[in-house]
């Protein structure tokens, strides 16, 4: 992570931790990290905020016509984030606005560091891909995600054949799984997209590694899986990278250094929660 020292940053007692999505599915990163340093008690005090990126409701990144759009409504969002809570690190926990960030001013002008999930993504589906070279890759992302092909690239550039990677969208998935994470409109769009998904696998007995590149389809991640156990009759390993995003917030080295951390949270959102979605939070 160029710029800074994440450790040093995670060594100091009291630090302040912006999560940011396109959405309310960095909600899980949030419950994941608050829960995680409250057991491990590595820090004094944190105070954990949840920014929702999100403009307006209905007004979805992935439906913005160009990049230059989503990366302006973005840093807008950045600047918001580093004027009303200066914090110690930025997170992005969205795969959409991870890609959008290089392209914003925010990111060659702050020094406040950020971190994005696709580094996650990329090392977590890495690492599977070296056990086995006959297993296959499937990305499941936005439309802004895959069209990227951000995630291949970077694979490519770390040795992967290009034939291993399969990439798939799931057109406004990630707003549907906002609204009801099983609803039998989020299982039809799940199944349909994964046999387009899966008609691109053309040898049918490798290993399959699914990579949810979306931090929404972490809700509906069962779904995922056994609609793919359905599809295809092989092995199948099901990769969410909000868990390393999670886990690379707590040093174990400082694990217990404190009789409690102090927890000190906040929702933060641009555009208007409506019930569904508060039961989303409260869930």
């Amino acid at each position: 992570m160029p710029g800074y020292n994440l450790k040093e940053i995670l060594n100091r007692q009291k630090i302040t931790i912006v999560i940011t999505d396109s959405g309310l599915g960095g909600i899980s990163v949030l419950a994941g990290i608050e829960e995680k340093l409250k057991e491990t008690k590595s820090l004094e005090e944190v105070n954990l905020i949840f920014f929702n990126s999100l403009p307006e409701k209905g007004t979805g990144y992935n439906s913005m016509p160009s990049t230059d759009i989503k990366a302006e409504v973005f840093n807008q969002a950045l600047l918001s984030m580093e004027d009303k809570f200066s914090p110690d690190l930025i997170l992005i926990a969205c795969n959409t606005l991870s890609i959008v960030y290089p392209f914003t001013h925010f990111a060659k002008d702050s020094k406040t560091p950020v971190l994005g999930i696709v580094e996650f993504g990329v090392a977590m589906i890495l690492t599977e891909m070296e056990k086995d070279d006959k297993s296959k890759v499937m990305i499941l992302g936005t439309e802004t995600t895959i069209n990227s092909e951000t995630h291949k690239n970077r694979l490519v550039e770390k040795g992967i054949k290009g034939d291993r990677i399969i990439s798939q969208a799931f057109p406004g998935l990630e707003s549907e799984i906002q609204d009801s994470p099983g609803s039998e409109t989020v299982k039809g769009r799940i199944e349909f997209y994964l046999n387009e998904g899966v008609e691109k696998l053309h040898d049918r007995n490798e290993p399959v590694i699914a990579a949810l590149c979306c931090t929404h389809y972490g809700f509906s991640s069962q779904l995922f899986y056994s609609t793919l156990e359905k599809i295809i009759d092989r092995e199948i390993t099901l990769l969410n990278p909000n868990e390393m995003m999670i886990n690379s917030m707590v040093l174990e080295e400082n694990r217990n250094s404190f009789s409690e951390t102090k927890m000190n949270v906040q929702v933060v959102s641009r555009a208007v929660i409506d019930d569904d979605e508060k039961n989303l939070l409260v869930d």
